[in-house]
Protein backbone atom coordinates (compact mmCIF):
# COMPACT_ATOMS: atom_id res chain seq x y z
CA UNK A 1 0.00 0.00 0.00
CA UNK A 2 1.32 3.46 -0.87
CA UNK A 3 2.23 6.03 1.77
CA UNK A 4 -0.74 8.08 2.85
CA UNK A 5 -3.21 5.32 2.03
CA UNK A 6 -6.08 4.72 4.38
CA UNK A 7 -7.79 1.37 4.79
CA UNK A 8 -11.41 1.48 5.85
CA UNK A 9 -13.69 -1.50 5.67
CA UNK A 10 -17.19 -0.45 4.69
CA UNK A 11 -20.32 -1.98 3.26
CA UNK A 12 -22.11 -1.00 0.09
CA UNK A 13 -24.47 1.41 1.86
CA UNK A 14 -21.57 3.28 3.43
CA UNK A 15 -19.77 3.41 0.09
CA UNK A 16 -22.88 4.82 -1.60
CA UNK A 17 -23.21 7.42 1.16
CA UNK A 18 -19.58 8.51 0.58
CA UNK A 19 -20.16 8.63 -3.18
CA UNK A 20 -23.20 10.84 -2.55
CA UNK A 21 -20.97 13.22 -0.59
CA UNK A 22 -18.52 13.35 -3.49
CA UNK A 23 -21.44 14.15 -5.83
CA UNK A 24 -22.03 17.35 -3.88
CA UNK A 25 -18.93 18.85 -5.55
CA UNK A 26 -18.81 20.54 -8.93
CA UNK A 27 -16.82 17.57 -10.29
CA UNK A 28 -15.30 14.62 -8.47
CA UNK A 29 -13.53 11.63 -10.01
CA UNK A 30 -13.85 8.42 -8.04
CA UNK A 31 -11.72 5.43 -8.94
CA UNK A 32 -12.71 1.90 -7.97
CA UNK A 33 -9.85 -0.58 -8.28
CA UNK A 34 -9.44 -4.25 -7.52
CA UNK A 35 -8.67 -7.66 -8.93
CA UNK A 36 -10.77 -9.21 -11.70
CA UNK A 37 -14.08 -10.40 -10.27
CA UNK A 38 -13.72 -8.43 -7.03
CA UNK A 39 -16.94 -6.48 -7.57
CA UNK A 40 -15.73 -3.19 -9.09
CA UNK A 41 -18.45 -3.11 -11.75
CA UNK A 42 -21.09 -4.24 -9.26
CA UNK A 43 -20.18 -1.48 -6.81
CA UNK A 44 -20.04 1.08 -9.64
CA UNK A 45 -23.50 0.02 -10.82
CA UNK A 46 -24.88 0.23 -7.27
CA UNK A 47 -23.56 3.78 -6.91
CA UNK A 48 -24.90 4.74 -10.34
CA UNK A 49 -28.34 3.39 -9.41
CA UNK A 50 -28.50 5.35 -6.15
CA UNK A 51 -26.55 8.52 -6.97
CA UNK A 52 -28.45 10.00 -9.90
CA UNK A 53 -25.86 12.69 -10.54
CA UNK A 54 -23.17 10.20 -11.58
CA UNK A 55 -21.77 8.43 -14.61
CA UNK A 56 -19.45 5.43 -14.98
CA UNK A 57 -16.54 5.50 -17.44
CA UNK A 58 -14.84 2.08 -17.18
CA UNK A 59 -11.17 1.53 -17.91
CA UNK A 60 -12.20 -1.52 -20.01
CA UNK A 61 -13.25 0.79 -22.84
CA UNK A 62 -9.54 1.35 -23.41
CA UNK A 63 -8.68 -2.27 -24.31
CA UNK A 64 -6.52 -2.30 -27.43
CA UNK A 65 -8.23 -3.72 -30.51
CA UNK A 66 -7.65 -7.43 -31.12
CA UNK A 67 -6.00 -6.71 -34.49
CA UNK A 68 -3.49 -4.43 -32.75
CA UNK A 69 -2.84 -7.02 -30.06
CA UNK A 70 -2.18 -9.66 -32.72
CA UNK A 71 0.18 -7.29 -34.58
CA UNK A 72 2.04 -6.59 -31.32
CA UNK A 73 2.15 -10.28 -30.32
CA UNK A 74 0.05 -9.65 -27.20
CA UNK A 75 -3.33 -11.22 -28.08
CA UNK A 76 -2.80 -14.12 -25.66
CA UNK A 77 -2.19 -11.56 -22.88
CA UNK A 78 -5.37 -9.50 -23.40
CA UNK A 79 -6.26 -7.85 -20.11
CA UNK A 80 -2.64 -7.36 -18.99
CA UNK A 81 -1.54 -3.76 -18.29
CA UNK A 82 0.27 -3.41 -21.62
CA UNK A 83 -2.83 -4.42 -23.61
CA UNK A 84 -4.70 -1.20 -22.80
CA UNK A 85 -4.37 2.29 -24.23
CA UNK A 86 -3.31 3.66 -20.86
CA UNK A 87 -2.21 7.01 -22.32
CA UNK A 88 -5.64 7.44 -23.96
CA UNK A 89 -7.32 6.53 -20.69
CA UNK A 90 -5.32 9.16 -18.79
CA UNK A 91 -6.08 11.76 -21.49
CA UNK A 92 -9.79 10.97 -21.13
CA UNK A 93 -9.66 11.32 -17.34
CA UNK A 94 -7.90 14.67 -17.63
CA UNK A 95 -10.39 15.85 -20.22
CA UNK A 96 -13.27 14.87 -17.93
CA UNK A 97 -11.53 16.55 -14.99
CA UNK A 98 -11.13 19.81 -16.94
CA UNK A 99 -14.40 19.57 -18.88
CA UNK A 100 -15.76 22.94 -20.05
CA UNK A 101 -19.31 23.91 -19.12
CA UNK A 102 -20.46 23.63 -22.75
CA UNK A 103 -18.56 20.44 -23.66
CA UNK A 104 -19.87 16.90 -23.91
CA UNK A 105 -17.16 14.25 -23.56
CA UNK A 106 -17.77 10.85 -25.11
CA UNK A 107 -15.84 7.79 -24.02
CA UNK A 108 -15.71 4.16 -25.10
CA UNK A 109 -17.23 1.19 -23.32
CA UNK A 110 -16.21 -2.43 -23.69
CA UNK A 111 -18.52 -4.89 -25.43
CA UNK A 112 -17.74 -8.33 -23.98
CA UNK A 113 -19.74 -10.15 -26.68
CA UNK A 114 -17.72 -8.48 -29.43
CA UNK A 115 -14.51 -8.54 -27.35
CA UNK A 116 -13.88 -4.95 -28.43
CA UNK A 117 -14.31 -1.35 -27.33
CA UNK A 118 -17.29 0.62 -28.64
CA UNK A 119 -16.19 4.20 -29.37
CA UNK A 120 -18.21 7.16 -28.07
CA UNK A 121 -20.67 4.89 -26.22
CA UNK A 122 -20.84 6.88 -22.97
CA UNK A 123 -21.48 10.61 -22.72
CA UNK A 124 -20.22 12.66 -19.79
CA UNK A 125 -22.34 15.76 -19.36
CA UNK A 126 -20.51 18.78 -17.91
CA UNK A 127 -23.16 19.10 -15.20
CA UNK A 128 -22.59 15.57 -13.86
CA UNK A 129 -20.69 16.05 -10.61
CA UNK A 130 -19.57 12.45 -9.94
CA UNK A 131 -17.59 10.50 -12.51
CA UNK A 132 -16.80 6.94 -11.48
CA UNK A 133 -14.07 4.99 -13.22
CA UNK A 134 -13.28 1.41 -12.43
CA UNK A 135 -10.55 -0.98 -13.43
CA UNK A 136 -7.76 -3.28 -12.38
CA UNK A 137 -4.83 -0.91 -12.85
CA UNK A 138 -5.85 2.41 -11.29
CA UNK A 139 -3.26 2.07 -8.53
CA UNK A 140 -0.36 0.68 -10.56
CA UNK A 141 2.68 2.82 -9.73
CA UNK A 142 4.69 2.31 -12.94
CA UNK A 143 4.38 4.31 -16.17
CA UNK A 144 2.07 4.92 -17.87
CA UNK A 145 -0.45 3.80 -15.22
CA UNK A 146 1.13 5.95 -12.51
CA UNK A 147 -0.47 8.98 -14.19
CA UNK A 148 -3.99 7.74 -13.30
CA UNK A 149 -3.97 8.18 -9.52
CA UNK A 150 -3.10 11.91 -9.47
CA UNK A 151 -6.16 12.70 -11.64
CA UNK A 152 -8.60 11.01 -9.25
CA UNK A 153 -10.00 12.55 -6.08
CA UNK A 154 -10.36 9.19 -4.35
CA UNK A 155 -9.56 5.60 -5.23
CA UNK A 156 -11.29 2.74 -3.45
CA UNK A 157 -9.84 -0.76 -3.56
CA UNK A 158 -12.43 -3.51 -3.59
CA UNK A 159 -11.13 -6.62 -1.88
CA UNK A 160 -12.80 -9.99 -1.47
CA UNK A 161 -12.19 -12.65 1.14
Amino acid sequence: MEAGSLVIEVGVDEAIARASQLAERRRALLGIAGCPGAGKSTLSAAILARVSSSVVVPMDGFHMLNDDLIRLGRRNRKGAPDTFDAEGYVRMLRRVRDQAADELVTVPRYDRAASAPVPDAITVDPTTPLVITEGNYLLVDTPPWDAVRPVLDEVWYVDVD
